[in-house]
């Protein structure tokens, strides 16, 4: 096979996925509870604003594709591990959201994309993801008044 075409299914199936993704990331945001509280900017415009730029991203790779003029010196070669493992930590996140939490989930989405970046280091990529997360965590919950799913963490230590 020919690079150029292995390049255009390689681009194909990116595309693909990325579809897919900012699919499910706007179908997810679409199906959330809004709260109850007015804002000029609600809790669903970043979640859609990300599936908008991973569809946008989706149509570059398909239109690069399907045009047949996609060298393969042009393109760096898509290293599909990292993705894979990143697009496992958004599911992976997605699915424990409600029941484990926000800073469950979080910190694991960070330890994963750590990992997916090169990271051996997982306690400290835990350590770090669970500061980061608990720290957001209070901004959006105690600071700006709007509520990230508590879970288990927060039911266990904080409420009485």
């Amino acid at each position: 096979m020919h690079s150029t075409t292995k390049l255009q299914i390689g681009n194909l199936a990116l595309g693909a996925i990325l579809f897919l993704l900012a699919v499910l990331v706007a179908v997810e945001t679409v199906s959330l509870t809004p709260p109850t509280q007015q804002a000029t900017v609600g809790p669903a415009f970043f979640p859609l604003l990300v599936a908008l730029g991973l569809a946008a991203n989706a149509a570059a790779l398909f239109w690069q594709a399907l045009r047949g003029r996609v060298s393969a010196d042009q393109w760096l070669k898509h290293d599909m591990a990292p993705m894979l493992i990143v697009l496992a930590g958004l599911v992976l996140q997605m699915a424990l959201l409600t029941t484990a939490g926000w800073i469950v989930a979080t910190t694991l989405l960070f330890a994963t994309v750590a990992r997916a970046f090169g990271s051996r280091r997982i306690v400290l990529d835990l350590l770090i993801g669970f500061l980061l997360s608990a720290a957001s965590f209070y901004m959006f919950n105690e600071v700006l008044g709007l509520s990230l799913p508590q879970g288990w963490i927060v039911e266990t230590f904080m409420n009485d």
